[in-house]
């Protein structure tokens, strides 16, 4: 599981409500109600979840020793879907209209009857279900999650619609607390109404960085035009100031360039890089998408010409180090979604399994503490009076993306 061992990814989602601070009898008990029976009877389209121990996907200890860690509880979320394959219900009524075939009347072969092509399908499914109740096409999923008591929040990499429907419902009815996911708007909400400014968070509006791209001027179908001085952010339709984490992705790239790649935050100074990869998206929906991998992929002539139509960066690769810790991930800037995050090994050799976890939970807070450090300053910046002055910086700095580069080219 990847808080134990191996790369994370995660989302971060709120918790609110009666949320514990310890785990006694009766929060271990009421985990272990929700483990899933391996022959609890499903039907098609029905979706069975439950906690399990968090190491594997049938683990049911939920001892202390197995699950609490320093101020919160390492588990499991298990979603268990019913998943038939299409071939396999296609043969079963293939099979089930063979067997109900007629020879003809004139000696011209076997033909179906209309009627039995009705009862075969209902046969195929009759068996299938049976199937079904006998545990066949259960298809199981097992996510880690980490929730950290002291911060109410709960780190997960669950994405669907459905798997966090079915996570916020256990969670609610098991132990009694909400959550919902924070992206990149939801996070920087949580951090203007910490400083009692929530009226702020409707103003913000995204603003060109560069010029629109040159089909701004087309019309549309409908007979209606894209403002070149408001770009729509089509990703970001649900949560409109989502494009806050796509702007802060544009700062730390700017932070890379000009200011050495160090990132100055309340805790402390955070040197950060981008690299290995880089996506891009037109922010007016225009243009489409640019991916850029491999060595400094921000330094590339492609990525100077995307962000200078009008492309946003979307995804990108980051090396984030603090504290004498280097840590590596891709970070989804609207989703506010870390993938792929590479620990640094211990200084020392941990001496048990139960402290190679701390120190690797303390290295994941340390990270992250490092991240909403950053964000928070951009925040800050964004809602204060010296922002346009540093998007005026941003603007010149992406105006003149690729110059020098042409000149050394030029020169050699």
């Amino acid at each position: 599981m990847p808080f134990r061992s191996g790369a994370i990814s995660y989302r971060r989602f709120a918790v609110t409500g009666a949320a514990p601070d310890v785990l006694d009898p009766k929060l271990a008990e009421s985990l272990r109600e929700t483990v899933l029976g391996e022959q609890e009877p499903m039907k098609p389209g029905e979706v069975h979840c439950g906690f399990t121990g968090g190491r594997h996907i049938f683990d049911r200890a939920f001892a202390y020793e197995h699950i609490a860690f320093g101020s919160g509880l390492h588990l499991g979320f298990r979603v268990d879907t019913v998943r038939i394959p299409p071939e396999i219900k296609k043969a079963y009524i293939a099979m089930s209209e063979e067997s109900r075939l007629q020879p003809s009347k004139d000696g011209g072969g076997a033909y179906l009857p209309r009627s039995a092509k009705k009862e075969a399908r209902e046969d195929a499914m009759r068996r299938i279900e049976e199937e079904i109740s006998e545990g066949r096409y259960r298809s199981p999923k097992h996510t880690p999650l980490w929730w950290d008591f002291a911060s109410s929040t709960l780190y997960a990499p669950v994405k669907s619609d459905s798997e966090v429907s079915a996570l916020r419902t256990l969670m609610l009815e098991t132990l009694g607390v909400k959550i919902e996911p924070r992206s990149a708007g939801r996070v920087a909400l949580d951090l203007i109404a910490a400083k009692g400014r929530s009226d702020d968070y409707d103003d913000l509006r995204a603003q060109p960085l560069s010029s629109p791209p040159a089909e701004i001027e087309l019309v549309g179908e409908d007979g209606s035009r894209k403002s070149p001085d408001r770009p729509e952010i089509p990703w970001a339709s649900n949560e409109p100031q989502d494009f806050l984490g796509n702007l802060f992705l544009f700062w730390l790239w700017w932070h890379c360039e000009t200011q050495e790649g160090l990132v100055p935050t309340a805790d402390g100074e955070v040197s950060i890089v981008i690299d290995k990869s880089l996506d891009l998206e037109c922010a007016w929906g225009i243009s489409g998408r640019t991916s850029v991998r491999g060595d400094a992929p921000t330094r590339k002539a492609e990525t100077a010409r995307a962000v200078q139509l009008g492309k946003w960066p979307r995804k990108v690769g980051l090396i984030v180090s603090m504290h004498g810790r280097v840590w590596e991930c891709a970070l989804q800037g609207d989703a506010f979604e870390v993938s792929g995050l590479k620990l640094p090994k211990p200084e020392d050799k941990p001496q048990s399994l139960r402290a190679a976890i701390e120190e690797r939970l303390d290295s994941f807070a340390t990270f992250d503490a490092a991240l909403m450090g950053m964000y928070r300053a951009f925040i800050e910046l964004r809602t204060s009076r010296a922002w346009d002055s540093c998007r005026a910086d941003m603007r010149n700095w992406i105006g003149e993306l690729g110059a020098s580069r042409k000149m050394i080219a030029v020169g050699a």
